[in-house]
């Protein structure tokens, strides 16, 4: 029996790794050169760009908490208020012995694979079924939310630890000894070194549970005074653990909470990291057709999505507002809860009566669903003249630092899986040969993957290459910055970080709003005036970039006026012209571009803002 479990247990390894590679195909067959991305993003570029500034920093004996090539002279505070060292040692050694491109592949695909066990891990734990455990996990791992986190927000494809954390409150629950405190203890240390976003999602889940707990206990009428204690002491040694863990990681968190009680932080801004503007709430809220659409980039239903981008009923926001669960994985959720219900009555002519772990966790899981799809809500629905005000609204006055509550479908996500999970064990409780499960589930896994579909067209991005000017300044010795026209006032353009992986020289790019550095570059916005050239002396600038094709496809009379006044400048000498280029595939690249004007900063004078 043990080899076979062995035996079993490497068959699911095995079936989830060849799952992550024939749905991120063809990332496999172009490891070292291209990552996944799709069409609506810049974010994985300043991944890519920070892995590359850790080992070129420690080569070059720079600081790694500050940079100083970019928004230069002046230089940006890396780790000025999120600093999870656990996922920063991470980085630190793939930067080490990796480049940036398999450093960022390898932390996705670990993701997807984690994810898909530890879901797979928390629901054997409470049923002993495989069959059950293999299809959550592809349920979960698998789902267009894990998927198009996976092509913009890195951090936000850390799933597996809101399924590992509840394993560990799960097990504390049957078992208070030293290995179950610690097994929490590891969950939850593991869960605060990483994302933000995802620890906030887990914490409002692991509360749910216990509070679920102790209404269970009530809703069967169990109120002797030893349950009771048993309750309080679980919500005791969950606020233990959770409190050593914050004193373990105390430094971490130290910046975290001086920043947030800054008064200049005060302010909401998108950029603010304690502080988000209220409006981005109900933006970045689930919509009514968000769950129930199929996703934008499933090659046969995604056109019909399509047509609903950017309206009330679904969300503007392809990244955020991608929260489909699947109708297979509803109707068995749906149909779990049926037979659950009729379980309970003991009326139900095809089962044996529902078994009191099954119980517990399938009325847990339709409150998590219930709880977290609440939470997805914007801060309040208006029916005429009456406002009923969801959780984010409350929340936000708590912690105004999130703002983005439609990432709570992850864990709607989360409880449907599982409750699909106990449908799919009841239908094959219908059936007594194996060869029959084996093949209902297949073809239930076979439907969940088919729903989850996402190419063609191929959701990777070539990174290995850059425009050819790029390496023309290569080329250039000397100490210079070079400064890239649009300028990048109103946020960092990641773009213009990420190409200074291939040139290695200072930018003035890259600069944050509400720093000196921004406010200086918000005075040399227009290059066809002669006093930036003044200033761009002083700063260190001895080329200057401009992207035609940018200043163009605004279609904004100042800024097409402003591209033809810039050859005007008496002080910039026009050095050469890049023509366009293209991708050589059909496959996305970062060598893509319009055409480069260079021009070269002549003045003598040199002018401090």
């Amino acid at each position: 029996m043990g080899k076979r479990n062995c035996l079993i247990k490497v068959g699911i390894l095995l079936l989830f790794i060849l799952l992550i590679l024939f749905f991120t195909y063809p990332l496999l067959f172009s490891f070292f050169t291209h990552i996944p991305g799709f069409f609506s993003t810049d974010e994985p570029y300043s991944a890519l760009w920070n892995i590359w500034r850790i080992k070129y920093s420690l080569s070059n004996n720079f600081p790694l908490d500050t940079f100083c090539l970019v928004a230069y002279p002046f230089g940006i505070n890396i780790y000025e208020s999120h600093t999870p060292y656990l996922w920063q040692g991470v980085k630190f050694l793939f930067a080490l012995f990796l480049t940036p491109s398999i450093s960022y592949n390898v932390e996705v695909l670990i993701n997807f694979l984690l994810s898909a066990l530890f879901m797979c891990l928390l629901v054997f734990y409470f049923t002993e079924n495989y069959y059950m455990s293999i299809f959550s996990g592809i349920i979960f791992s698998f789902s267009p939310q894990h998927f198009v986190r996976s092509w913009q927000h890195l951090g936000l494809t850390y799933f597996q630890w809101i399924p590992f954390s509840v394993i560990g409150i799960a097990i504390l629950k049957e078992r208070r000894d030293i290995k179950s405190i610690a097994l929490l203890l590891l969950a939850l240390i593991l869960l605060l070194s990483f994302d933000y976003s995802i620890m906030y999602l887990t914490f409002i889940t692991l509360n749910v549970f216990l509070l679920y707990n102790s209404i269970y206990k009530w809703k069967l009428k169990i109120n002797n005074l030893h349950f009771l204690k048993k309750d309080l002491k679980l919500w005791a040694q969950f606020i233990g653990i959770l409190l050593f863990s914050f004193i373990i990681l105390s430094l971490q968190f130290y910046p975290v909470f001086k920043n947030a009680l800054n008064p200049s932080q005060s302010q909401p801004s998108v950029y603010n990291r304690y502080r988000r503007p209220f409006t981005d709430l109900f933006s970045q809220s689930a919509k009514p057709l968000s769950y129930f659409l199929p996703a934008v980039v499933h090659p046969i239903f995604g056109k019909f999505t399509q047509r609903f981008i950017g309206s009330p009923l679904y969300g503007v926001s392809v990244t955020e507002h991608t929260l489909y669960l699947g109708w297979t994985p509803i109707l068995l959720a749906l149909y779990a809860v049926r037979v659950w219900r009729k379980k309970r009555r003991k009326i139900y002519p095809y089962f044996s009566f529902v078994s009191e772990k099954d119980n517990f966790y399938i009325g847990f899981f339709i409150l998590l669903a219930g709880v977290a799809w609440f939470f997805s809500q914007p801060p309040w629905w208006r029916i005429g003249s009456i406002k009923i005000y969801m959780p984010s609204f409350f929340m936000y006055k708590i912690l105004p630092m999130f703002r983005a509550y439609c990432r709570f479908g992850i864990v709607v996500m989360l409880a449907v899986s599982v409750l699909a999970g106990f449908g799919l064990k009841f239908l094959l409780e219908r059936f007594k040969e194996q060869k029959t499960k084996i093949f209902v589930t297949s073809l239930f896994c076979g439907l969940v993957l088919f729903e989850f579909w996402n190419w063609p067209p191929y959701k990777v991005i070539d990174v290995s290459k850059a425009p050819q000017v790029y390496y023309w300044l290569r080329e250039k010795k000397g100490d210079f910055a070079i400064a890239e026209y649009p300028l990048d006032v109103e946020g960092p353009n990641e773009m213009y970080k990420f190409y200074q992986i291939f040139h290695h020289h200072p930018i003035i790019n890259g600069t944050v709003p509400g720093t000196y550095a921004n406010r200086v570059a918000r005075k040399i916005i227009k290059l066809s005036e002669p006093k930036t050239a003044s200033i761009l002396k002083w700063m260190g600038v001895k080329y200057v970039l401009v992207h035609r094709e940018d200043y163009l496809k605004t279609e904004l009379v100042e800024q097409i006026e402003e591209l033809k006044k810039i050859p005007q400048n008496p002080y910039l000498k026009f050095v050469r012209s890049f023509p366009p280029q293209k991708c050589p595939s059909k496959i996305m690249c970062t060598q893509k571009t319009g055409p480069i004007d260079v021009y070269e900063v002549v003045t003598q004078e040199a002018v401090k803002p």
